[in-house]
């Protein structure tokens, strides 16, 4: 701990300024010394988070490359990329340059556009192979004009394969940006002296460069193209100083003899210049590959992202550490962002991240990074299960219906035994992308006076059969997450076995379509099933694969465990087959099994008939966490029974309590908290649209908050405390719609007629214009709010 404390001063605490390995040394020597400090120091500086976020991208990051090889005939393989916007404007309106060049003859090309639409690069496109003749492969980037589906259609009828290049990664585009570079530097002189006419000197700019040797293959582009040396300004003056005509007056020889020399001249051109490229590319490729080594990542890595996440350069920092997902190319990766998205990226955008791993295997509770974590349980006596069934709390009914209902729960007592068993709904099975990969999971230590809390966990484990020890290759680690009262929880860490796990698509309900089936009926019953996970037997072959280990030795799971992969669709598969044939009155989200009904025999019966669904298929229920015949029950985050639905007024309160967010991580899960319940709040998107612009990708990550963002904030709250109940749908019932445009968000409120003309909201809903949509007129405005209203899928559709 003293070591840690000198080495935090020395670099990280505002003492130390963060400086390099060395100075930090230095520093350190002046007051103090132990064995082997050079080493630590400088490991603990490479592994510095805020460091590694700021460190220079070096060459040492950069892989080596390959030569890229040349196609055997011209336009075979194309490049093609845009240059602009030009400035200034060509007069006829050009703001844009498509250029082309072909890999063989390095044959270069340039269409003025007045636009980046995918029809105007579709035709400049057709103009270029209308010339050359069309090619087989095309080499691109990103761009949304190459990548719009009308862009792949035409290809795809012309029988030309796009080919695109990986995102920050212009090397694989290298021969068209060094085009474009050079066709810059020529039309900067061009617009210098003719302005904006520089669109009629394009044609000019090519000849240039056309009679011109290549750097790569040593021969002009237009002999390679055409066979023989072109005549141009220079060749012209030639002739006329000297009196000589490059052109026969006659030509002798038949056409054959002709076409035969023009055959062995193009020969002649094509191998000097393959002779030439290889050499010119193999001299590129081996400069470049200076001080370059190959670097490979594995599913689950940590790396960094070297992509600045702002424009200011003293505030500008690396993005990470994220998660290597899975390797699609020799050299690009899927990463897994924070916001769970996918991206792809070239390895030379990429760097290890290097994590202070083997210091403490503990988190907190309040960690949400860390995702869901579960607490090995506690379970009551068999011999006072008949005490707990006479201790639940009735007094909301009749004492005749408290009297029937008890002696129900009395006759299934089994269910509320407090035991976990095996269910009869089939095994989890773990489908692994390819069986022969294998990835070696990080090491925690657990600490030593947590050791004997996990003891204690383990035994329990043991003793109810969910584990059994083994001797395993591969081992995953625990970790102790420490809760507020002090105990602990003992978590898996299973991360790099889902990297390598094939998800589940087994559906999951609609949560607002069991609120409203289950909210319109008069007495609700909700259920919860006791650990349903540890409820799914393991399936035999792929229990080494749940393998974990701790300081007393490893051992495997003999159930489902939580935070594997596809945990909850194989939970979700087994629940929708109890309730597969009882689904009028019953329906199932995870581990919440909701019975309702119109009326108290009717839900008795529906009782009784759930009761014995779920002891044929062996579940044990959490008495604890049940609703026994309630008129309103809390249900998957609402309040609903009756007619009504409405917010779970301990979430609001959670919500209320948020203190302002100062970055926009903050900020994106406040707003993510208040859209859960936006079918409740009328103009929500124009409330919080002061709150959404500070989420764009031009603001910092430490958001400037301003007294509008405050009033926003505070008004979004205000909205939430005074959110009111809203009436179930009716399917037999007509639909009233209204709507409403402000001039930068449409809103609408859906309702229906209850009494003679009362109209009850049934939900709201709102969305924020863009800014061309903000310029719209106020009758376009309006009829867009009915136009989005009748045909955005999460406002209307799913209500009606």
């Amino acid at each position: 701990m003293r070591k840690r404390k000198i080495l935090e001063i020395a670099h990280e605490s505002v003492f130390g300024a963060h400086l390099g390995a060395d100075k930090t040394i230095q520093r350190i020597k002046f007051s103090f010394y132990w064995p082997g400090m050079v080493k630590e120091i400088k490991a603990y500086c490479s592994s510095c988070h805020g460091c590694q976020l700021r460190k220079v991208i070096r060459s040492a990051d950069k892989i080596p490359i390959t030569p890229v090889s040349r196609p055997e005939l011209p336009f075979q393989v194309v490049n093609v990329d845009l240059i602009g916007p030009v400035d200034p404007v060509s007069s006829q309106g050009h703001k844009y340059i498509l250029c082309l060049m072909d890999q063989h003859s390095r044959w270069p090309d340039a269409i003025p556009l007045k636009s980046l639409t995918a029809e105007s690069t579709c035709e400049a496109l057709l103009e270029i192979f209308s010339r050359t003749g069309i090619p087989e492969v095309i080499v691109m980037d990103n761009a949304t004009n190459f990548t719009a589906s009308l862009t792949q259609e035409f290809l795809k009828i012309l029988g030309a394969c796009p080919s695109f290049s990986t995102p920050y990664h212009p090397e694989r585009n290298g021969l068209i940006e060094r085009w474009n570079q050079t066709l810059k530097n020529t039309l900067h002189h061009i617009i210098r002296e003719e302005g904006r006419s520089w669109h009629r000197h394009i044609p000019f700019l090519l000849w240039a460069y056309w009679e011109v040797p290549n750097a790569t293959t040593g021969t002009p582009p237009f002999l390679l193209m055409y066979g023989r040396d072109p005549k141009g300004p220079l060749s012209i003056l030639k002739s006329i100083w000297t009196g000589n005509t490059l052109l026969p007056v006659n030509m002798k020889g038949s056409v054959e003899s002709y076409l035969k020399k023009l055959k062995e001249k193009l020969e002649v051109a094509t191998h000097k210049a393959q002779l030439t490229s290889d050499v010119q590319q193999g001299s590129y490729a081996k400069y470049y590959n200076r001080q370059k080594k190959h670097r490979e990542f594995a599913p689950g890595d940590q790396v960094l992202i070297l992509i600045p996440d702002s424009t200011n350069k003293l505030y500008a920092r690396w993005t990470g550490p994220v998660k290597v997902v899975k390797r699609v190319k020799p050299n690009s990766y899927y990463l897994q962002m924070a916001g769970g998205n996918l991206r792809l990226l070239h390895v030379n955008k990429i760097r290890e991240y290097r994590a202070r791993v083997q210091t403490v295997g503990v988190i907190y509770d309040i960690d949400d990074e860390s995702g869901e974590i579960y607490e090995t349980p506690t379970f009551p006596a068999a011999e006072k299960n008949d005490e707990a069934l006479d201790r639940v709390t009735l007094d909301y009914l009749s004492k005749k219906q408290q009297t029937q209902l008890k002696d129900l729960l009395h006759r299934h007592r089994t269910l509320f035994s407090g035991k976990i068993k095996r269910a009869k709904v089939g095994e989890h099975v773990i489908k692994l992308k390819n069986e022969e990969e294998t990835m070696k999971p990080q090491t925690y230590k657990i600490p030593e006076n947590l050791k004997r809390k996990v003891d204690v966990q383990i035994d329990e484990l043991l003793e109810l059969g969910l584990i059994e020890p083994v001797v395993s290759e591969i081992a995953h680690p625990v970790v102790c997450v420490h809760k507020k009262d002090g105990t602990i929880w003992l978590c898996i860490d299973f991360r790099s076995l889902n990297a390598l796990t094939v998800p589940d698509a087994y559906p999951m309900q609609n949560m607002m379509e069991l609120n409203f089936l289950v909210g319109k009926k008069k007495f609700i019953t909700v259920l919860d099933m006791l650990k349903g996970y540890w409820s799914i037997p393991m399936e035999d072959s792929r229990k080494h694969l749940t393998v974990f280990r701790t300081h007393r030795g490893q051992y495997q799971w003999n159930v489902l465990p939580f935070g594997l992969r596809s945990a909850a669709a194989t939970y979700q598969r087994a629940m929708s087959k109890v309730v597969q044939t009882i689904s009028d009155f019953a329906c199932a989200y995870i581990d919440d099994l909701a019975i309702f009904s119109d009326t108290w025999e009717e839900h008795l019966n529906n009782l009784e008939e759930v009761f014995k669904r779920l002891e044929h298929f062996n579940f044990s229920v959490n008495l604890g966490k049940c609703e026994f015949a309630r008129q309103k029950v809390k249900y998957l985050g609402h309040v609903i029974g009756s007619g009504r639905h409405s917010p779970d007024k301990e979430r609001i309160k959670a919500i209320q309590n948020i203190q302002a967010p100062t970055t926009k991580k903050q900020l994106r899960s406040a707003l993510g908290l208040c859209n859960f319940y936006r079918q409740y709040i009328p103009n929500l998107a124009k409330i919080a649209l002061p709150l959404t612009e500070l989420t764009k990708k031009k603001i910092p990550n430490e958001i400037p908050w301003s007294k509008e963002a405050e009033n926003a904030f505070k008004e979004l709250k205000t909205a939430l405390c005074g959110i009111t109940e809203l009436q179930v749908p009716d399917m037999e019932k007509p639909y009233y719609l209204h709507t409403d445009a402000s001039q930068t968000a449409v809103g609408c409120c859906l309702g229906q007629l209850y009494g003679e003309d009362n109209i009850h909201p049934i939900a709201f809903g709102s969305q924020k214009l863009n800014p061309s949509q903000q310029k719209w007129s106020t009758i376009e405005r309006a009829a867009y709010a009915i136009i989005w209203a009748l045909t955005d899928n999460n406002f209307l559709t799913n209500r009606s």
